[in-house]
């Protein structure tokens, strides 16, 4: 947890400060939940507490915006929730979203898929202000399909799933297994038709992938959704010239609906994702 650290904003009629907490992002999702008043004196027992406290894209894994004057509360964390489990799934976040929103009445939760990007946006800032945030990404390796899951157990799931539907109507599946969907969308359309040995023609997951991305060939449509996925909203257009891209936020539905039937979520649905989620905040700390 040394580096996985975590930044907090506050905005307010005097502009933007950013405190950091070193490790934070550990305990960020609870943190969290302590609401308005108590995150706010939290926070400012943290480190730095001026405009420029950002250090460098490579360290944060975590970052808030209590925005005070539209009481608008912008969050992302890329760790898994500190749950029983290791991994969780968007069902999850989305039902400690929900857990949010509730102890933040009167105020907008939103996830900011796209991180830091996405909050620089909100701030009004450019992008170099964080160190290192608008350096591309490397480019993915020729062979970088893994498994879609792992074969013993269906709820550990690659961060990214990836659909290829060819020209002649085959469908395959492979999995990006490094956290964010960054480098998959800037690989542009020959990396992502390149054929992946370890390729599937059908999926079955009992979770849901933080990230996922249906390519049509033929049709030349790239849809996707995503958690964590920090780019500039244009980028990926610059990588699919002639493409039609429709990013779906969090609704993994609607994309998997796509790669139906060959393509199965076997998942519980969110009332039991709610139950989960809301037990894990009740256990004593690991």
């Amino acid at each position: 947890m040394g580096t996985a650290h975590a930044h907090y904003v506050i905005v307010d009629a005097g502009g933007h400060r950013v405190w950091s907490r070193r490790g934070g992002a550990g305990t960020f999702h609870g943190d969290l939940l302590r609401g308005p008043e108590r995150l706010a004196a939290f926070v400012r027992e943290q480190e730095h507490g001026h405009a420029l406290g950002w250090g460098d894209a490579v360290r944060w894994q975590a970052v808030a915006v209590l925005d005070v004057p539209r009481r608008l509360l912008l969050v992302h964390c890329s760790l898994e929730i500190r749950g029983p489990v290791w991994r969780t799934s968007v069902p999850e976040i989305r039902a400690w979203l929900g857990l949010l929103a509730a102890r933040w009445p009167g105020w907008t939760v939103r996830w900011a898929a796209r991180g830091l990007h996405e909050v620089m946006e909100h701030l009004g800032l450019g992008y170099d202000t964080v160190a290192g945030l608008d350096d591309p990404p490397a480019p993915l390796p020729p062979q970088w399909g893994q498994g879609p899951a792992e074969d013993d157990d269906l709820s550990v799931v690659a961060d990214t799933l990836v659909a290829v539907r060819d020209t002649a109507g085959r469908l395959s599946f492979a999995g990006w297994w490094c956290a964010g969907l960054a480098r998959v969308l800037l690989a542009g359309p020959a990396a992502l038709l390149s054929p992946q040995e370890q390729a599937t023609p059908f999926a079955v997951l009992e979770a849901a992938p933080w990230n996922g991305v249906y390519l049509d060939a033929a049709a030349r449509t790239l849809d996707w959704w995503s958690l964590d996925c920090s780019l500039p909203p244009s980028r990926p257009a610059e990588r699919w010239p002639g493409w039609r891209l429709t990013c779906h936020q969090d609704a993994f539905e609607e994309v998997a609906a796509l790669a139906a039937p060959e393509l199965l979520l076997d998942l519980d649905g969110p009332d039991a994702a709610l139950r989960r989620v809301t037990e894990w905040f009740g256990r004593p700390a690991r």
